[in-house]
């Protein structure tokens, strides 16, 4: 069995140059993957519209779809996309959800983007249902405007490495990992990040996939081998 994992590229309407190394990198690292997932913030800002994507992320959900087609590939929305919506799903066939649960190898795996461990209250407010639904009454058009605006102060897509943010990650994960899973996989901080535990006589993983900006990393795991982090062949520029 082999695996992929990979988060953050954090693509905005004006990037339109680095689309192509986007969905080749997806297409290529997914081919001969078993399950893909995809782990967050890949879109600057995502929410989802019936019968509607925007433009300038159509080519990078074509190749979703594509891959897709012949395997599990599985969307854990990270703090940038605001629900990827049904229409998103149905379209490119991928399960689109805050966290999930999976086995891989029969090992109980933990998977999320990461933000909710340095969420502010802010962020909570703009996840919320009642702006949600906001943003279906304004539109695509005026709520990307706004969307825009709030990036700035709600993230950056560079990050500078974080020692605490690092430790942080960690420490929660040995709290998912002593909750009884055997791999939790993350995102959200660009720090690609691998580490291996004991629990009794099992080996327990946590994995940061980093970002496909900046460090230009993601994550594998093969069967009989275990995780590993690697480095994109094409270079993700922030």
């Amino acid at each position: 069995m082999r695996v992929v994992f990979f988060s953050d590229v954090h693509l905005k309407r004006e990037d339109e140059a680095r689309v192509p190394f986007v969905t080749r990198f997806i297409r290529d690292v997914s081919r001969g993957a078993d399950m893909v997932f995809i782990l967050g913030d890949i879109f600057e800002f995502y929410h989802g519209y019936d019968g509607y994507i925007y433009p300038w992320y159509r080519d990078v959900a074509d190749v979703m779809k594509e891959i897709a087609r012949d395997k599990p590939v599985h969307y854990i929305e990270g703090n940038h996309e605001f629900g990827m919506g049904p229409f998103f799903q149905s379209y490119t066939g991928i399960t689109c959800c805050n966290e999930m649960t999976v086995p891989i190898d029969g090992r109980k795996t933990f998977l999320s983007h990461g933000d909710e461990l340095n969420s502010i209250p802010l962020k909570r407010i703009l996840k919320s249902s009642p702006v949600c639904r906001l943003m279906d009454t304004l539109g695509p058009s005026l709520t990307w405007k706004i969307a825009m605006g709030f990036s700035l102060f709600l993230s950056r897509r560079t990050k500078p490495y974080n020692e605490k943010v690092k430790d942080r990650f960690r420490d929660y994960a040995r709290r998912k990992l002593n909750e009884g899973y055997d791999n939790v996989i993350m995102a959200h901080t660009h720090i690609p990040d691998l580490v291996e535990y004991s629990r009794g006589d099992k080996k327990t993983t946590y994995v940061n996939t980093g970002a496909l900006t900046g460090p230009g990393s993601y994550a594998e795991y093969i069967s009989g081998k275990g995780f590993s982090l690697r480095t994109a062949v094409y270079w993700f520029t922030g």
